[in-house]
């Protein structure tokens, strides 16, 4: 049966400037002579204690950290006596999230709160040293782990009161020696959580190599062990973004070799493929004469950002980049109504939603990796600076809030500046469900040197704002060494009673 976008979201709302860097390395603009590599001396569990502020387990890398308990986080207004940053909802264990999978509340395994397609239940690792975080709003990254033994993936304990802005707050961390980059096959960035609390990795070419392209990891979340989740069709490019879809049941991944957008059965099988560029859907796997062929797929063909919203998988299409700007054409965002609620695409209702603007007027913008939809109904979209199909850099990407202003989505400004160095959003973009809550970002350079050196993630209040009233968290706690375009994509679980984005409004 054919279902329209009206009757979904009837049915549904029943459930109830460019900046060149200053000689920082490996920037193509800014001289440089290649980043330091940060990378942890042991993979053992580590998190930090919240109540003394220091770091318990392996040290995480360099020299910044004590590993004695005994270091204080935040700043020393705090002295290591508050419990972290603010997040405008309640921890974990309010909604009852720790005492086993969420409870569905609405089509599919959807949780009331993520009706509108948004998942992610929290996880609840077994682990000993997991059990602080059991009970508090977390915040998910992948990282360029830069060998095998680096770290690719990171919990942030991000509840409690809210620190002083613009200095480096050392969130309490957990990371698992499961969750080595050597686990994972190489490099990870595309990042989701199922309604159930388990994680999902992607394969990238994007910031670091792989020995597995095609394949999507599967963290469990109560084990916290990786598996195989998925193997798909490629060779060498690596896949984009993944998505999961509580409604269908399914993830949503998109590959950079043939330019598909996969649905994945939950058992790691396809269920269907569908192709932007020629509107080609298939029910199983493709059979694309000549794919794979170890090359990534053409500029125009290819989508990297995947994100399933009221009843439509929203995507970004990679046209141009730093490196091969367009006088022609602009980065976009799509979206593609489903057939029913099995979330077969529909080609026939492939739409472009919005163009992804120059930033401060250049006449060309790079590519959107992450997508996201805020409490408000904005769409958020994060660039990630590329200068061809595996070279990355920084300093010319930001996060854009789209509006849907008389039916259209229309950019609503730079609302949020990610960075010391303005414009150094690293790709990933996630908010929590609250009317006056935060959007937080991946980015480099988000303090440099002034005093420290912070890379990671910046939250920023809904309104918008830069450093100045941001919470700034450097992703391995090492505050004296660069590391720049290491870091990866966001995800933050979503509260059982939080309210979701409402969907579109009609044109």
């Amino acid at each position: 049966m054919m279902v329209g976008r009206t009757e979904i979201r009837w049915a549904l709302a029943l459930l109830s400037g460019l900046v060149v860097s200053c000689g920082e390395p490996n920037d193509p603009m800014g001289g440089g002579d290649g980043s330091t590599t940060n990378a942890p001396t042991t993979a053992s569990p580590t998190t930090f204690d919240p109540t003394t502020g220091g770091q318990t387990g392996a040290t995480m890398g360099g020299t910044g950290q004590a590993d004695n308990g005994t270091t204080a986080y935040g700043t020393a207004a705090d002295s290591g006596t508050t419990a972290g940053f603010i997040f405008d909802v309640g921890g974990a264990a309010t909604f009852g999230e720790t005492d086993g999978p969420p409870i569905p509340g609405g089509p599919g395994s959807c949780r009331q709160s993520e009706a509108y397609g948004a998942a992610g239940g929290y996880p609840a690792f077994t682990d000993p040293a997991y059990a602080p975080f059991l009970d508090r709003q977390v915040l998910i990254m992948t990282n360029n782990g830069y060998n095998p033994a680096g770290f690719a993936l990171r919990i942030f304990d991000i509840s409690g009161a809210p620190p002083p802005p613009n200095l480096n707050y050392y969130a309490p961390l957990y990371t698992n020696a499961a969750w080595t980059q050597g686990a994972f096959g190489g490099s990870v960035f595309g990042l989701t959580l199922d309604s159930d609390g388990n994680i999902y990795v992607a394969a990238t070419r994007v910031y670091g190599n792989t020995s597995t392209p095609g394949t999507i990891y599967r963290v469990d979340r109560e084990t916290a062990a990786v598996s195989v989740f998925a193997e798909l069709p490629n060779t060498a490019p690596g896949l984009g973004n993944i998505n999961y879809d509580c409604v269908s049941e399914t993830i949503y991944a998109a590959n950079h070799e043939d330019g598909r957008i996969y649905q994945i059965e939950m058992d790691g099988s396809i269920r269907s493929t569908y192709r932007h560029l020629t509107g080609n859907v298939t029910i199983g796997p493709a059979a694309d004469p000549g794919e794979p062929n170890g090359v990534f797929s053409p500029l125009g063909d290819r989508v990297w950002a995947v994100q399933s919203h009221a009843g439509r998988l929203y995507y970004s299409v990679w046209n141009e980049d730093s490196g091969r700007q367009s006088a022609m054409v602009q980065n976009e965002i799509w979206s593609v109504a489903y057939v029913d609620d099995d979330g077969i695409p529909d080609p026939a209702t492939a739409e472009l939603e919005a163009e992804v603007p120059g930033l401060n007027g250049a006449n060309y913008s790079n590519p959107v990796s992450d997508i996201s939809f805020a409490a408000t109904g904005w769409m958020l979209a994060s660039e990630r600076t590329m200068y061809n199909d595996a070279q990355t850099s920084a300093h010319q990407s930001t996060t854009y809030e789209y509006q849907q202003i008389g039916g259209v989505w229309q950019v609503i400004g730079t609302t949020y500046v990610v960075g010391e160095l303005p414009n150094s959003a690293a790709g990933g973009v996630d908010h929590d469900f609250e009317e006056d809550g935060y959007v937080w970002m991946t980015g480099d350079a988000l303090d440099f040197y002034t005093p420290e050196v912070v890379y990671g993630v910046q939250g920023t209040p809904y309104g918008g704002g830069d450093i100045t009233n941001s919470t700034l968290i450097d992703h391995d706690a090492e505050i004296t060494q660069q590391d720049k375009t290491a870091q990866g994509d966001c995800e933050i679980p979503i509260p059982g009673d939080a309210m979701p984005p409402p969907p579109p409004p009609q044109g």
